[in-house]
């Protein structure tokens, strides 16, 4: 009797550490990407019932915060999921991604005159994104009552995502869970974050700190379209060393690292201007301080750091880029020159070109991760493009 009692708390042990286990899990990235597509579902469509996975129970839907952030909470047995929402159309969301520059990753921030202390790091050095940091902040107190509910559930596995700019987000608020003060949370709260298709939350220094606590763990992952332009920003150079090097040109030749005029020259150009780009970016962030301050009444920002130099965190997943359909152009919308091509052609075709930030769009990460992992749910989907993404 006492033989089978052990067995079965055994294989309940087992059973739970298998749903929250450190390493990259292709059944947890097909979930959570199918999760942050929930808001692009209800926004198109008023209804995520098509996309969102059958094991996972919505809990939670924050009203708006701040710069027009939200986030969901999901249950799955005693997993739970915090996923934020990525940029919108409004203003408010937009600046919150072009309000770069940097701020200590410790210090406080005071907001209607209430003094916020936060620590996103350790290290006296690290710089983190304002915007970002600002919108964790003031979602903070919601994020934490949804933690200790979960927790009196007995849920205390958390999986943090969120796409775009809920994919930083999801890494910042890692970073502020992390170094909140004892006794604040449970300490039997353990995390592990997806982010897809992610900006750059903090400088070397930040992403060196927060490489060693969680992506060296493996319990952070960045998902990344190798053509999608939005993680790599906001803007950065290559810091050490000179620009032209030998090892440089070899590893130009060889192959090793792709030669591009464009990422050459920005690095010129920011190594030769950092200064004036460092005083420029922080001298506009200023003016949008004080467009923000009319949003929450208030604003006091700690002093802004003469960093511009963003790393990106976590370890680093690519995705191929993902393919465009060739859709024909309908005759209505060629050029005289391509009609008089079809004139004496019936038989040439003019496609579509492929719209801006296509690469970027959240489904077709879904979609992209799919044919990676799960070639034969691929096979089968029916849905491969939304009409709208086209």
């Amino acid at each position: 009797m006492r033989l089978l009692l052990l067995v079965f708390l055994l294989s309940i042990s087992i059973n739970t550490f298998a749903q929250f286990a450190n390493g990259f899990d292709k059944q947890e990235v097909k979930s959570l990407i199918a999760l942050c597509n929930s808001y692009t579902f209800e926004d198109l469509y008023q209804s995520d019932s098509r996309i969102l996975p059958k094991d996972y129970s919505k809990v939670f839907t924050s009203e708006v915060i701040g710069m027009d952030n939200r986030f969901q909470v999901y249950e799955k047995n005693k997993v739970g999921v915090i996923n934020f929402r990525g940029s919108t159309d409004k203003m408010s969301s937009w600046v919150e991604n072009i309000y770069s520059a940097m701020i200590p990753a410790i210090g406080t921030i005071q907001l209607n005159e209430l003094d916020i202390p936060y620590r996103f790091a350790t290290d006296s050095s690290a710089n983190v994104h304002s915007g970002y940091a600002l919108a964790v902040l003031t979602m903070s107190p919601t994020i934490l009552e949804q933690i200790k509910l979960l927790n009196n559930k007995g849920i205390y596995h958390i999986l943090i995502t969120g796409h775009s700019q809920g994919g930083a987000l999801a890494n910042l608020t890692r970073a502020y869970l992390e170094h909140l003060p004892a006794g604040l949370l449970s300490s039997q709260n353990s995390y592990k974050t997806y982010a897809f298709a992610n900006p750059m939350v903090g400088n070397k220094e930040f992403a060196t700190e927060y490489n060693q606590l969680f992506s060296e763990n493996q319990t952070s992952f960045s998902i990344i379209n190798t053509e999608d332009v939005v993680p790599y920003m906001p803007m950065h150079y290559q810091e050490e060393g000179k620009v032209f090097t030998i090892k440089r040109f070899q590893n130009w030749f060889s192959g090793e690292e792709e030669f591009s005029f464009a990422s050459l020259g920005k690095d010129l150009f920011l190594r030769k201007f950092e200064r004036g780009v460092t005083s420029y970016i922080n001298g506009s962030n200023k003016l949008i301080e004080k467009g923000v301050s009319t949003a929450y009444g208030s604003i006091d920002m700690p002093e802004y750091s003469r960093d511009i130099n963003y790393y990106q965190v976590g370890n680093v997943i690519e995705l191929a880029p993902f393919v465009y359909p060739n859709i024909v152009r309908p005759t209505s919308d060629l050029s005289e020159k391509e009609l008089e091509k079809l004139a004496l052609d019936a038989n040439a075709k003019f496609y579509k070109k492929e719209p801006n930030y296509y690469q970027h769009k959240p489904y077709n990460y879904y979609v992209g991760i799919l044919k990676v992992y799960f070639p034969g749910e691929y096979k089968n989907l029916s849905i491969k493009y939304l009409p709208e993404n086209l």
